[in-house]
């Protein structure tokens, strides 16, 4: 018995092999090159810098010129004045007001009397340095306190300022370069192309979020498997 099925078996294998097609040679393979433009996403670029006003207070305490009178600036602060010829307010004749010595009647310029202390000492009023603490004192409602740097100081930090502009220019260049040479739909195309990938990104991320609700929200069913013994085996049943 197994004899004869061993040669009913040889028969089979033989005929399957008489009837197979004869072999044929692989097609040449084609190598196609195709251009496929990158497209880089190009972020919008920062707002511009928004710098507030700083009011510089320049102090000096030379040269000293004797006081001749005091002028009041408010909240009891006042300072030495300096003048040395009495002046006078008067209108034009456009009707503007206008300022000029006064001068007496040889048309020589009065000059003011110089103020002295208790002891007859003439006083000294030493650049600006009183006017400028009644000012500042004034401004703040309180003490007086600058910060102050030195002519030095001040050029260092000017050039620092020139340094910082110069680098936001250069990576600006940089940037617009980048813009213009990534740009599907011209040199300005970048403004319409980045807002429509903003708009996809901003849709994309909308439906990743409504698809994880919903799974969230459906109760998680056992993983069925495809293989099954019935159809190997008939007669038996899966479990």
């Amino acid at each position: 018995m197994v004899k004869n099925l061993a040669v009913v078996g040889l028969v089979f294998m033989l005929g399957a092999c008489s009837t197979m097609t004869p072999y044929q040679p692989l097609p040449p393979v084609k190598v196609i090159t195709e251009t496929v433009e990158v497209e880089i996403y190009a972020p919008p670029l920062p707002k511009e810098i928004l710098l507030a006003d700083v009011d510089w207070k320049v102090i000096s305490n030379t040269p000293c010129k004797p006081a001749t009178g005091t002028k009041n600036i408010g909240s009891g602060k006042w300072y030495y004045t300096t003048d040395r010829f009495q002046y006078e307010d008067y209108l034009k004749e456009d009707g503007t007001e206008a300022r000029r010595v006064v001068r007496d009647a040889e048309g020589n310029r009065v000059e003011l009397e110089q103020l002295t202390d208790d002891s007859g000492t003439v006083i000294q009023s030493c650049g600006n340095l009183q006017k400028k603490i009644a000012e500042i004192e004034i401004l703040l409602d309180g003490d007086f306190v600058i910060f102050a740097v030195t002519p030095d100081g001040y050029e260092r930090m000017a050039a620092n300022l020139q340094e910082i502009k110069r680098y936001i220019n250069q990576q600006k260049e940089i940037i617009y370069y980048y813009r213009e040479a990534t740009a599907p739909k011209g040199a300005k195309g970048w403004l319409e192309e980045n807002a429509e990938r903003q708009s996809n990104q901003a849709e994309a991320i909308k439906i990743k979020n409504d698809d994880i609700e919903e799974s969230s929200e459906r109760t998680p069913e056992a993983p069925k498997s495809a293989f099954s013994i019935k159809s190997l085996i008939p007669g038996i049943k899966d479990e």
